[in-house]
């Protein structure tokens, strides 16, 4: 179900009690505000009263909502879990108020453990990035996390976003491990400036320079030797971002990289080849959408399934999509699919389903998925030799192999 944010959603979900707390946190409450006459969820005279304050308090007040709102899901729970692992709290579920909702969870985590919160949030915002670029040619080894390697990796990429495009002057580290063997390194570089026009406390429009952060993360996994990157830059400077991380982390040298390893699709296409799994795992895999690119002229095809009808499939679309007097299936490659995994019913696990998209040569959104189903998708697209950083054989006959 799409969420949409909004601050009279908040306020409705959350408790008065919780709110009154975090406006009192942030410096923003007023003894005069009725709150004891307050019903909840009635939410008119607290919007009237944000409304009247200053506008930075206002900016403050709509950010920190919106954190909120962002873990305030069953995943967002998850993550607040997995967050307090990270930061050493082994009492947060305990201590966590039971009988209320996701809204006043996660408002409490925000008042009462703001370290926790604070990492949620990054790793919520890690589980939202789009597109990463793949690479599996590094070493197996213990990335160096330490304080001097960490300054050694801010000053290189600063020097190199300096140098090559004049921003990136200061850039800020922050590093987390999470439970699926990923080591994860966030670069916070400063962008090129921009001029905003906005409203001051005095209620005029002017003009506002703002120097942003944008955000480069590499994502490692010492058990693959695998590097997924993140990052709004070109293709030649995520190569030299790339060489960085290796030097100053792993104090390693990278070839040059074959870009047509990490992520095979071509095989797809063919209709003797099935997405079978383990009948244990509980799972029902299709392809919705299909990307084709003509190998002599570049043209690009999309083919997708009717999702309303159960028995439509990829190959049948295919079968009635492609003039095959003019353009036959080995006339095209697969470059981009996108995959719906059902998780059925299962015990100890949520069901669900997770859609991301795999672009061949090294592209995958499937970081921004749920993480406990991510290992499990991981483990079936090494296993129909889609991802090719690692095979492994689990005694499932993959036809067409």
């Amino acid at each position: 179900m799409s969420r949409q944010y909004s601050i009279p959603t908040v306020l409705r979900m959350v408790p008065n009690c919780l709110l009154k707390a975090f406006f009192a946190q942030l410096g923003y409450d007023d003894p005069e505000f009725p709150w004891n006459r307050l019903g909840e969820r009635d939410v008119a005279p607290m919007i009237k009263w944000i409304g009247l304050l200053p506008r930075h308090a206002q900016n403050a007040v709509d950010a920190e909502f919106r954190r909120v709102f962002d873990v305030s899901c069953r995943a967002g729970l998850e993550t607040l879990f997995e967050a307090a692992v990270t930061c050493g709290d082994r009492t947060l579920a305990a201590d966590m108020p039971r009988d209320v909702g996701f809204y006043a969870k996660a408002m409490w985590v925000r008042l009462h453990r703001p370290d926790v919160f604070d990492r949620a949030t990054r790793i919520h915002q890690i589980e939202h990035i789009a597109w990463w670029r793949k690479r599996w040619d590094l070493p197996r080894r213990a990335p160096d996390m330490s304080d001097v390697a960490l300054a050694r990796l801010k000053n290189r990429i600063s020097d190199l976003l300096t140098s090559t495009q004049g921003r990136g002057q200061v850039c800020t580290i922050d590093t987390m491990s999470r439970a699926d063997g990923t080591d994860y390194f966030m670069a916070y570089p400063d962008d090129f400036v921009w001029n905003f026009f906005t409203h001051g406390n005095d209620g005029l429009l002017g003009s506002q320079a703002v120097c942003p952060t944008f955000s480069i993360v590499f994502a490692y996994r010492r058990d693959e030797g695998s590097l997924e990157l993140f990052g709004k830059v070109s293709a030649d400077l995520k190569r030299q971002l790339e060489e960085i991380f290796a030097d100053v982390v792993l104090d390693a040298k990278l070839g040059p990289w074959n870009p047509n390893v990490c992520y095979e699709l071509d095989h797809l296409k063919d209709r003797s080849f099935r997405l079978e799994t383990a009948p244990e795992d509980q799972l029902r895999v299709s392809i919705e959408q299909m990307r084709l690119t003509l190998k002599n002229s570049g043209r690009r095809i999309w083919v997708s399934v009717n999702v309303n009808d159960p028995f439509d499939n990829i190959h049948r679309a295919l079968d009635e999509c492609l003039n095959k007097e003019n353009v036959s299936l080995s006339d095209v490659i697969v470059t981009r699919v996108t995959l719906c995994f059902d998780f059925l019913p299962l015990a100890g696990r949520a069901s669900g389903r997770v859609k991301f998209k795999v672009g061949r040569p090294s592209t995958c959104t499937l970081r921004n998925q749920p993480p406990d189903h991510v290992e499990l998708i991981l483990k079936y697209l090494r296993l129909w030799r889609i991802d090719r950083a690692r095979r492994i054989d689990l005694g499932l006959a993959a036809t067409g192999t």
